[in-house]
């Protein structure tokens, strides 16, 4: 969970270093303006004030530091290139914003349309209209630069000209079209956007007109209010929101046909499995703010009903958190919270069916059957190519939509049948499932299995709290990175019976005895010739005529979390590390003084926990972000940030790199960076709190809600 946090840090970093200070303004809410199709909001009250409580932290005081200037410079760059899709759609650059807002900042992806997406921008300029038409100005020199066409009108909802460019899409995209992009300034917002109608809209509620908005929607109230709630009221400086799958959708659906994913989008696939019951997220962020570096807040909605996967997300209240004694006292992180692992378990079998499964192609038939389908009536022509196929559907077969004009479920007994529709007809798939179900029974029955009920003999007897802790190796390699994953056990030695018999028949497991404990280490050798499994692999049952394609985006190797995994039962958990040097580690701890419940930060961040008065807790996180950021600076000063094994390294590399998952060239020069020791002095411990919260008034489960902070290091 610290992770996350770690993400944003690095990404305030680079906001941070692109905007400079203009004088302050208030500014209306800008979830007041958007509409309540937006699917994703992100807004800054005061830029201003940002960078003042910036520039206030720590981390401020060490990046404006003459030594990290070169860093600086680099990250400025690389944030402004992940800029890119919005400059390229509103013709705006982050170096844009510096000196123009008096005010608020938002921007918002919009749902325009079912398959339209829309991006839009709105910017406080009261007092700052000379500066807000000379930008108008720079936009259009940049449009017309790659080739725009422009021209003005007007519409109903007020007398400003509305400036409209019609830009051609960047030649390396093949058969995309242009995109259009309009703008409004009045006397007090700037307002862009991709869309005419969103603009209108906006404009619209800014001057009065009674509209639902993004901030009338329940599900944007429910969640910003629980967050709002827990600030006592006060205005954060960064507020955001995000409705999941809807923002989902508005990606894919701003995303040319011949770039999306292949096969099954992940949108259908997080639908079938119950993700729509994630209603919202919102949340606030500070930065020098009630006494911490930076405070965060984010509440989860989702309120029942759950189906399918969903049903996994069970994270009961737990009564202790504090580190057990063989958690080393010097490790980087620690994050412990409590689960239902039976319940979790019993609910995966949708999941993986869904994921390995796969479909069928079976028929096509004519697009006029997608009115029947509709109507929840399976088509006749449907019924007939099952029959032909000797699938005939019983009377009982039902339709569901699951998404609306496009995919259809037939449900007959055991069978799902899936119908798409695609540019001039429908095809029909089956859709394999039990495949989780067949894995279990084969470890129960297989010659060469384990012989074992997994859910009997091993997941009955865990219990609910899991423990997660990092660690890092000297010196600072691409895998110096370790991980320790902890799951409570209810029944100590019939887990461990468990786990030997299935280690036994493991190939790649090797039995070691360290201090009287049994060890299997996972290892990796390229001579032993296991056998590939191909889950779903059942031959088509008529020639593949859906004219699919593969999936591109497909690893061709495939991924293992834990690659060198070495696993033991002992101290009544059962451990499963990255690396046997760290779980050796964990099994040699004996001394009470050297575990991390006695460590100084640890008991800083505890006594800070302590003040929230946050019930329902199920979770906290604890990191010293001294050590957690060492393994990526000291990367960076290598130039070896790309090559990164780390799960921080990757999603830098996603944030800062071309975005296809290769292994780059590093664009931030890290030579230039001072020894590590320079930087850790400015570098706080951290910590978080999830609860999972019901409804007053009904009892029932409505979210999670997450607390964390960052403390100054000279506290």
């Amino acid at each position: 969970m610290p992770r996350i946090w770690t993400c944003v840090t690095f990404w305030l970093l680079g906001f941070l270093c692109v905007l400079a200070a203009p004088p302050s303004r208030a500014a209306q809410p800008a979830e007041n303006l958007f509409p309540e199709t937006t699917k994703g909001f992100l807004a800054v009250a005061s830029v201003p004030s940002l960078i003042e409580h910036w520039n206030q932290t720590q981390l401020g005081r060490l990046m404006a530091d003459p030594v990290m200037e070169p860093f600086a410079d680099d990250l400025r760059q690389q944030y402004e290139s992940r800029w890119t899709g919005v400059r390229r759609r509103l013709g705006l650059t982050l170096d844009d914003l510096k000196d123009v807002p008096s005010g608020e900042i938002g921007i918002g992806v919009v749902l325009a349309a079912p398959d339209r997406a829309a991006v839009a921008l709105v910017m406080d300029v009261t007092g700052n209209l000379p500066k807000a038409q000379a930008l108008l100005e720079k936009v259009a020199e940049n449009l017309i630069a790659r080739g725009a066409k422009q021209d003005t009108g007007t519409v109903a909802e007020g007398t400003q000209p509305v400036v409209h460019f019609d830009v051609p899409p960047p030649p390396e995209i093949e058969g995309a079209k242009n995109q259009q992009v309009y703008y409004l300034l009045t006397d007090q917002l700037l307002v862009a956007s991709t869309d005419l109608n969103v603009l209108r809209g906006i404009l619209a509620r800014a001057a009065g007109t009674p509209r639902s908005s993004l901030a009338t929607l329940p599900d944007f109230q429910v969640a910003m209010g629980r967050c709002s709630q827990d600030a006592g009221g006060a205005i954060p400086q960064i507020r955001w929101f995000i409705h999941p799958l809807g923002y989902a959708e508005a990606i894919r659906a701003a995303t040319p046909p011949q770039q999306r994913r292949k096969g099954k989008p992940v949108v259908e696939i997080l639908q079938n499995q119950g993700l729509a019951a994630v209603r919202s997220a919102a949340g606030f962020v500070s930065l020098a703010s009630e006494g911490y570096e930076m405070v965060h807040r984010t509440f989860v909605y989702v309120p029942p009903p759950y189906k399918n996967a969903m049903k996994m997300l069970a994270f009961p209240a737990g009564s202790d958190f504090k580190p057990q004694p063989w958690v080393p006292r010097d490790v980087a992180t620690y994050t412990t919270f409590y689960c239902d692992v039976l319940v979790a378990f019993d609910n995966f079998g949708p999941l993986f069916d869904e994921v390995f499964g796969g479909e069928e192609y079976m028929f096509r038939v004519a697009a006029e059957c997608q009115q029947d389908l509709e109507k929840g009536t399976v088509p006749q022509a449907i019924g007939e190519q099952l029959d032909k196929l000797r699938m005939t559907l019983s009377p009982q077969a039902a339709v569901a939509t699951r998404q609306a004009g496009s995919v259809w479920e037939i449900t007959d007994q055991d069978a799902i049948y899936v119908v798409r529709k695609r540019a001039a007809d429908l095809r029909a798939y089956l859709q394999y499932t039990g495949i989780w179900a067949e894995v279990l029974d084969g470890m129960k029955t297989q010659e060469d299995g384990p012989k074992i009920d997994l859910r009997a003999e091993l997941i009955r007897h865990l219990g609910r709290r899991i423990t997660v802790i990092s660690d890092y190796e000297l010196p600072i390699t691409t895998t110096s990175e370790r991980l320790l994953y902890a799951i409570e056990t209810a029944d100590e030695q019939k887990v461990a019976l468990a786990i030997e018999k299935t280690m036994k028949t493991e190939p790649t497991a090797k039995r070691r005895e360290i201090d009287g404990h049994v060890v299997w280490e996972i290892i990796e050798e390229a001579h032993l010739d296991v056998p590939e499994v191909r889950v779903g692999a059942i031959p088509s049952l008529m020639p593949d005529e859906s004219g699919d394609e593969d999936d591109s985006e497909t690893p061709k190797e495939p991924f293992r979390l834990l690659p060198h995994a070495a696993v033991t039962v002992a101290n009544g958990h059962l451990f499963i590390a990255s690396h046997l040097e760290f779980l050796t580690k964990v099994l040699r701890l004996s001394a009470q003084r050297e575990t991390l419940a006695n460590n100084i930060d640890y008991r800083m961040v505890d006594d800070a926990v302590g003040q929230l008065s946050i019930a329902g807790q199920c979770g906290r996180s604890f990191s010293r972000t001294d050590e957690e950021y060492r393994p990526t600076y000291e990367l960076i000063r290598q130039g070896r940030m790309p090559e990164s094994e780390t799960l921080l390294g990757r999603v830098l590399n996603r944030i800062f790199g071309e975005g296809r998952g290769d292994v780059r060239n590093q664009r931030i020069d890290g030579s230039k960076l001072p020894a590590y020791d320079a930087v850790r002095r400015f570098l706080g411990p951290a910590g978080m709190v999830v609860a999972s919260e019901s409804d007053q008034t009904t009892g029932e489960p409505k979210g999670w809600f997450f607390k964390g902070f960052t403390l100054s290091k000279e506290q």
